[in-house]
């Protein structure tokens, strides 16, 4: 499959092809974000890298989980612990150095084991952008390797009363299982309203060898309700509630937290969001727009760890509630010459643990990893977009947070096995404040009609966590891993240059970056059997993408992308854990127009990944040929939308590298069937 690999790329770049395949949902050539300013602007004017993934994409791949069509957008990376729970890698980061949003609601949650993308179901996902790197000041700590906004689906103000349903059914044969799917909405002049549920069972899937991958299933669904209300011409309220739940959530992958032997399941998980949104936008005023949004998000996730039977340990069942409560004030001021987002940034993150130990003599035990801890970050931040005559523009930003973390004590049981067992202090409660900041100066030059150049620099933080402070964990045999109360701020200092062709026909982007890294926190040993965490580590990042697309017929498009991404450990003078491999995409889509037939093949590929950090597997090259086909048609006032399609064609036995597993290779699905199909009136 590796020579395919190399002359469909070879015929990619000689047509001259660079864009990723997310642009071809609608073939619109300039697509528009809001995440990075606070306010809508074009993808080429604006410094840094960034991705946009609309609906028709996720609907038409139909994949397993929303990361393996993110990954398609050319430094984006999936990381895996299972096939329900996935996160992103942007570019060599992840985890807690990627800021994680639904609906511009800060998302907080353990990062030990990646499952961020599965409390969302892509059929309520109206879009999703992605800030490659700390290129704005809009969301402070954490974003120094990027931002991910989930913005999903809601109902709209219209000249007239109207009322609309989707209804979606899918069904895979690798995994074996099924999608569904239902939204209502209304829509008038002065209100609107939005519901949707849907509900997804799927089995464990089998890799390219054919083996099954065991405990890799899920089951989950989920219920939104959404409004909208227009007071008068200046103001507008509205109201959002979501809430998923997950049950029997396989763990195939072990995470980092989590020990090897025992089988891992979420029995029950769930999240839970209520936010409130009030928009006034001032006549004959500067301030032309000020939002004030208020949300709580909870989520609950209990494990359910069964142990063999030679173990003394027969379960454990940790569990966790992580709270968050925000408010975010956003003013956008527009002058002659300049656009200001200024505004206020708080939240509020706590964690409640506990860990239920069960032993095989009969005797249960409860401690926690982490006594109940609080983290609040209180932010201001200004975005300044600058126009210097026609042809060239200036983006200023800048952050200020105050960050305070709090913990009471940590005792080693809450309640003992056996009475005479003492209960002794781990910790003792403790508080600690950090003042970080941020700042970025971009630059957007208008060369001429079609080419466009963008330069950006950015300095910006990461502040400790509640489970870098504060965490104790018994890994058993006598070892202990502690948090480190004293630890200081990661720092990030980013450079990143970028240049944009666009024409009604083809579109081309280049990018070149650097990550300049400080005071990484990671764990060290301090004694034989004590580990700490520590700021030990300084680190380079850095990496080109290429992306383009060509439509050569009004109906045929050729795109293409490729990503580089190169790590290094500064201070032990070896390569970064975690860095993705040199990986790509080419196909050719075809769309007759809104009605009609719809395809696309396309060709994935990732090259050998040989350098690693110590004990960090290798991971072989590999390459999936991808297809379907679909079509569009209108009965009376209904539309419908069938697409069939098929993933890895070739039933590709490959791995993922930066999948992490428990004792094994977390190889990825075999080849998967799937077929799907929506309707809306």
């Amino acid at each position: 499959m590796h020579q395919y690999t190399s002359m469909f790329f070879l015929l990619a770049t000689s047509l001259g092809l660079t864009q990723p395949c997310w642009a071809t949902d609608h073939f619109t050539l300039e697509d528009t974000i809001v995440t990075a300013r606070g306010k809508a602007s074009t993808i080429s004017q604006t410094p840094g890298g960034v991705g946009l993934l609309a609906y028709q994409s996720l609907y038409e791949a139909q994949d397993m989980s929303i990361t393996n069509t993110l990954r398609r957008i050319p430094g984006v990376e999936k990381s895996s612990d299972s096939a329900w729970g996935s996160a992103v890698n942007i570019r060599g980061l992840g985890r807690n150095r990627v800021v994680f949003l639904i609906d511009g609601c800060r998302v907080n949650t353990a990062a030990e084991v990646n499952a961020q993308f599965g409390f969302i179901d892509a059929n309520d996902i109206e879009r999703i952008e992605i800030l490659k790197g700390p290129i704005s000041s809009l969301y402070g700590s954490g974003s120094m390797g990027g931002v991910v906004n989930v913005i999903t689906k809601k109902g709209e103000f219209s000249p007239s009363t109207n009322a609309h349903s989707r209804l979606g059914l899918s069904l895979g044969s690798n995994p074996g299982g099924y999608n569904g799917f239902g939204a209502a909405w209304m829509n008038s002049p002065d209100f609107w309203i939005y519901a949707s549920g849907g509900k997804r069972d799927y089995d464990s899937y089998e890799n390219g060898d054919g083996n099954e991958i065991p405990n890799s299933q899920f089951d989950d669904y989920n219920a939104n309700l959404k409004f909208g209300y227009t007071w008068n011409d200046s103001n507008i309220t509205q109201g959002n509630i979501q809430y998923h739940k997950g049950e029997d959530i396989g763990i195939p992958g072990k995470g980092l937290a989590l020990p090897p032997p025992p089988k891992i399941s979420y029995p029950d998980t769930y999240r839970a969001l209520v936010s409130l949104n009030h928009q006034v936008t001032p006549a004959g005023s500067i301030l032309t727009q000020s939002d004030l949004n208020l949300y709580f998000q909870r989520i609950d996730r209990n494990v359910s760890m069964e142990f063999p039977a030679t173990f003394p340990l027969k379960t454990v069942y940790p569990s966790a509630e992580h709270t968050t409560w925000g408010v975010k004030w956003k003013n956008i001021i527009d002058l002659a010459s300049q656009g200001i987002v200024t505004g206020i940034d708080i939240w509020s993150w706590e964690i409640e643990s506990s860990r239920i130990k069960n032993l095989r003599n009969g005797q249960t035990g409860i401690d926690a990893p982490l006594a109940d801890a609080r983290q609040i970050s209180a932010g201001l931040f200004l975005e300044d977009d600058i126009s210097l005559g026609q042809n060239i523009r200036v983006n200023l930003g800048g952050r200020l947070d105050l960050i305070r973390t709090k913990s009471d004590e940590l005792y080693n049981w809450i309640k003992p096995p056996v009475p005479v067992v003492p209960i002794v202090q781990k910790r003792p409660a403790e508080s600690q404040h950090d003042l970080a900041w941020d700042a970025h100066a971009g630059l957007t030059w208008n060369v001429s009609p079609s080419w466009s150049t963008t330069l950006i620099a950015a300095a910006s933080y990461r502040s400790p966590d509640l489970m870098d402070r504060y965490k104790y964990i018994a890994l058993g045999g006598g070892i202990e891993k502690y948090g480190n109360p004293d630890l200081d701020p990661e720092r990030s200092y980013f450079l990143e240059w970028g240049g944009h062709y666009t024409t009604k026909k083809l579109s081309l982007s280049a990018s070149l970056y650097a990550n300049y890294l400080d005071d990484m926190i990671t764990d060290q040993r301090v004694t034989p059997t004590k580990f700490e965490m520590a700021n030990i580590q300084e680190a380079r990042i850095y990496g080109a993408e290429l992306s383009g697309q060509w439509q050569f017929t009004p109906e045929f498009l050729l795109y293409a992308s490729l990503a580089f991404t190169r790590g290094t450990n500064e201070t032990n003078d070896q390569d970064l854990p975690f860095i993705p491999p040199m990986n790509g995409l080419a196909g050719i889509s075809y769309h007759a127009g809104e009605t009609g037939f719809y395809g696309d093949l396309n060709l994935d590929w990732a090259c050998e990944q040989d350098k690693v950090a110590p004990q960090e597997s290798t991971t072989d090259g590999w390459t999936t040929v991808n297809a379907k086909i679909g079509y569009k048609l209108v009965t009376g006032a209904a539309t419908h939308d069938f697409v069939l399609g098929v993933d890895n064609l070739f039933d590709e036995q490959y791995r993922n590298h930066l999948s992490t597993s428990r004792g094994m290779d977390l190889t990825e699905p075999g080849i998967n069937v799937y077929c799907a199909w929506k309707m809306e009136f």
